[in-house]
């Protein structure tokens, strides 16, 4: 991907103005053009960066073109609004609610790794319990989601064994009834609406969760004094 520019992030802030809570909208170039001030043929050029960064894609309809915001070009709004968030000094303190679900065993396998364990315990404060607790995040929380998803958090490094590569991972401290936890991220990952959960405890035997139940999660974006991260 080439360098990110401030066009890009115009761009999408006049795509998304004119999309409302979609994220599709009917657009020509000359409406691009005049919600950024630019010509036409500026606006074109920056339609195609768009579309050739994976920020939206785009079909042509008469002298229209249906443009889509990708989660990637989400993400750099979401990023702009956790930047100005921390700038003026925002509340950094989100609110997430979801239905607990089974994960795969994948979760458990990672959070296993020495490497990682005495990451989580420097820089959380605890050794994880082996496994994690699978959120499914309610649609209404989208915004939120998305918020978090395309925050820095506290970085952990990636490492590498003989046979595989572990990538670096993301960490936030969060609450679950008042019990201390964290959620967690691969940093390079696409985006999807279940989140994973870790804790020294056992989460699902310390509130007797079922598959199907509702769990509410308050979750700190900000990063500890020391933190650091890739983004």
């Amino acid at each position: 991907m080439r360098d990110f520019d401030t066009n890009i992030y115009y761009a999408l802030k006049v795509i998304k103005t004119k999309a409302g809570p979609r994220n599709h909208v009917s657009i020509s170039s000359s409406d691009l053009a005049e919600g950024m001030g630019l010509s036409q043929q500026s606006a074109s050029r920056i339609l195609i960066r768009l579309v050739e960064d994976g920020y939206i894609t785009r079909t042509f309809q008469n002298r229209k073109q249906r443009i889509v915001l990708t989660d990637a070009g989400l993400d750099v709004l979401y990023r702009e609004l956790g930047s100005l968030s921390k700038i003026l000094h925002l509340d950094s303190t989100i609110s997430l609610s979801g239905i607990a679900q089974s994960g795969l065993g994948e979760g458990r396998y990672y959070i296993s790794r020495k490497f990682y364990i005495i990451q989580f315990q420097e820089k959380l404060g605890f050794i994880p319990y082996l496994g994690t607790l699978n959120l499914k995040i309610l649609p209404a929380f989208e915004s939120p989601l998305r918020r978090l998803r395309s925050s820095p958090g506290i970085h952990i490094d990636g490492f590498k064994t003989e046979d595989r590569t572990f990538g670096p991972v993301k960490v936030f401290n969060a609450t679950v009834n008042g019990e201390k936890c964290a959620v967690i991220f691969p940093e390079r990952s696409v985006y999807t609406d279940v989140v994973e959960l870790i804790s020294e405890k056992y989460l699902r035997g310390e509130f007797g969760l079922k598959d199907g139940d509702a769990v509410d999660v308050s979750v700190d974006l900000s990063q500890p004094d020391g933190a650091e991260s890739d983004q």
